[in-house]
């Protein structure tokens, strides 16, 4: 779940594209990206609304790969939630790549990572 003191920011269109954290890092600001991975701390609000919209939502289209049980897996996120990430096993949208689903925690732990 997203804890308290993380205050959404909202691209133009309303979607959330991260957070910024007020107090893990005082006086510092800590941005923190959609699938809940802090970045680096920033001095100001205004350095964090940028640097949130540097990284905006395009990681989400990018290939990753989580563990499973000490098994690489492949993935592209297909959902993300605030208390869950919903992966998918399917790297095109090919309709017969139907592939299957695999339910990890919210944040992103590090056993989801880029490919």
């Amino acid at each position: 779940m997203i804890p308290e003191t993380w205050i959404p920011h909202h691209r133009d269109d309303g979607e959330v594209v991260g957070w910024i954290d007020m107090t893990v890092a005082e006086p510092a600001l800590v941005p923190i990206d959609r699938l809940g991975r802090p970045m680096g701390p920033v001095d100001d609000w205004h350095e964090a609304e940028a640097a949130l919209e540097r990284v905006g939502l395009r990681f989400l289209m990018d290939r990753y790969l989580v563990d499973e049980g000490g098994r690489d897996t492949a993935v592209r996120i297909a959902h993300v939630y605030d208390d869950r990430i919903v992966l998918s096993t399917a790297l095109t949208d090919a309709v017969e790549d139907v592939g299957r689903e695999i339910v990890v925690p919210f944040p992103a732990q590090a056993s989801l990572r880029r490919a």
